[in-house]
């Protein structure tokens, strides 16, 4: 697993312009010294030409750079200028020009192109205020609105002006605070709010016709989270393993109101145009020794687009959608808790959608819904996350002991599908059932609604009817019938003797 250092210098410094630290005395070469000390605990090199005045620290000609790591041969960003202003009050103001020019050039370890990229970071009505001391520093910011503009692009030489690529991002109503507190580890605690957000993105191939043309909306972003960082610095390390015991961790959430993309693709077979939009939308994303975990989810989305090839609209929403992943990562001499879900629910489709298969209106159109929630144990049984050293080990990184069905439900088409269960798994016997732990325990399953979707299906001609008759057997073998029409139940048991059964029938 790659952490990619590229990705977490700009956005770190990002973070540190809509930053905020709580309350004695600060002076402007603490403040500066914390902004610096972030940027070493990020792994980077810090050079920057400093310059007092008076109450004035004038801080110029700033250079990150890091050497080697797991993506990258090298990795400089530049920026500045940015005074650091001593109030008289035991505060200090940081002041950056109303448009600063930032760059970032990338020299990669692969055969990737190296790249120059330039922007310009801009700011109308910003106003960041540090108070506290050395060792718990806390930063107030507003801002009218701040923008990043692409000024610059290139790519082993080659140039692309404004007419093949171009990047902007703008954002009003910017409210942040930010407390940094030192002591083993440098410890960031972070809010924003922003009412909103905007962000486009356009670019052409030098060498064909594809292009893609994407523009977003945002409205009342807000993050709030946690990390924190090595005071020695990150490792440079692809090992997660190394990096995770140095101290690194992070646990935030991104929420919105709502959300509106659209995106223009021109490929060979002409231009298709896409639009989504969503409701409130929530992302949320936590590592540290404990493991990982990802939550998000989405309202009332809607996706509509004119596919190129295709002579007719297309158009599907959701009422609801979500994918959830909780998993331990290092090596532990007990099983670890882990999550896996998934939900979409209320899924409807155009009309015009549904006639490419079902032209005479045969199946319900009803909205579907499906949703997986699985939850159990498992034991990762090494820690390294380096790709050579996993490349090397020829066992699985980690094994399965328990396994719970919280919920599998497929409702679809006049059909439902409904699972329940409890499961472990002797990962010491693998000769039960050949190659694989064996399992004990049992899984419930209800369907309602089999026998009219296959007569269905027959009728349009989807199925045959002798291969429907060989379906039914099948079920029968595995379901009894259940309490209303159409309904069947089965109960799948696992055994300490190695036995499967389905309704109390040996089927092994």
């Amino acid at each position: 697993m790659t952490l990619s250092r590229a990705y977490f210098a700009p956005t770190a410094f990002g973070l540190s312009l809509l930053a905020t630290t709580a309350a004695a005395d600060v002076t402007a070469t603490q403040v500066w010294g914390d902004w610096r000390g972030y940027m070493e605990g990020m792994g980077y090199a810090v050079d920057a030409t400093e310059m007092a005045e008076g109450n004035t620290l004038k801080v110029s000609d700033i250079a990150l750079q890091i050497n080697g790591g797991p993506d990258i041969a090298s990795m400089t960003m530049r920026m500045g200028p940015i005074e650091f202003v001593e109030q008289g009050d035991g505060t200090v103001e940081i002041v950056m020009p109303q448009v600063m020019p930032m760059s970032v050039d990338i020299v990669p370890k692969s055969t990737e192109k190296p790249t120059h990229i330039a922007f310009e970071y801009s700011q109308i009505g910003q106003r960041m205020i540090a108070s506290g001391d050395a060792d718990a520093m806390q930063y107030d910011q507003s801002a009218e609105s701040f923008g990043i503009t692409l000024t610059e692009l290139e790519v082993d030489g080659l140039a692309f002006d404004q007419s093949a690529a171009r990047f902007s991002l703008t954002a009003s109503g910017v409210q942040s605070l930010t407390k940094v507190t030192l002591n083993d580890t440098r410890k960031y605690e972070q809010e924003i709010q922003i009412s909103n957000t905007a962000y486009s993105l356009f670019f052409q191939s030098p060498t064909g016709v594809e292009a893609m043309d994407l523009n977003s909306t945002l409205d009342n972003l807000t993050f709030a989270g946690t990390s924190s960082l090595p005071t020695d610095g990150i490792p440079q390390t692809q090992d997660l393993s190394v990096l995770l015991a140095s101290g690194f961790a992070f646990d935030g959430a991104f929420t919105t109101d709502k959300t509106e993309t659209k995106a223009e693709i021109v490929s060979d077979e002409g231009t298709s145009k896409i639009k989504t939009t969503a409701g409130s939308s929530t992302v949320s994303v936590a590592m540290g020794m404990d493991g990982i975990s990802y939550d998000v989810g989405a309202s009332d989305m809607q996706m509509g687009g004119q596919l190129a090839g295709l002579p007719f609209p297309l158009f599907v929403e959701m009422a609801k959608s979500g994918f959830e992943l909780r998993a331990p990562l290092l090596k532990t001499d007990t099983p670890q808790d882990f999550t896996l879900a998934f939900d979409m629910t209320e899924f409807t489709m155009s009309d015009i959608i549904w006639a490419l298969f079902d032209p005479s209106g045969q199946l319900p159109r009803d909205p579907a819904t499906i949703a997986l929630d699985l939850r159990g144990k498992a034991k990762v049984l090494f820690d390294s996350f380096d790709p050579e050293v996993m490349a090397a080990n020829r066992t699985a990184p980690a094994e399965i002991n328990a396994l719970t069905i919280e919920r599998l439900t497929v409702d679809a088409v006049g059909a439902k599908i409904e699972a329940t269960g409890d499961v472990t798994f002797d990962n010491a016997d693998k000769v039960t059932i050949p190659g694989v732990p064996k399992p004990v325990g049992d899984i419930d399953i209800n369907v309602a609604g089999a026998n009219a979707l296959m007569d269905k299906l027959v009728a349009m001609g989807f199925l045959p009817s002798d291969k429907v008759m060989g379906a039914r057997l099948m079920l029968n073998l595995f379901a009894v019938a259940g309490d209303a029409p159409d309904t069947l139940k089965s109960k799948i048991e696992f055994n300490e003797a190695g036995q499967i059964l389905a309704n109390g029938q040996r089927i092994k």
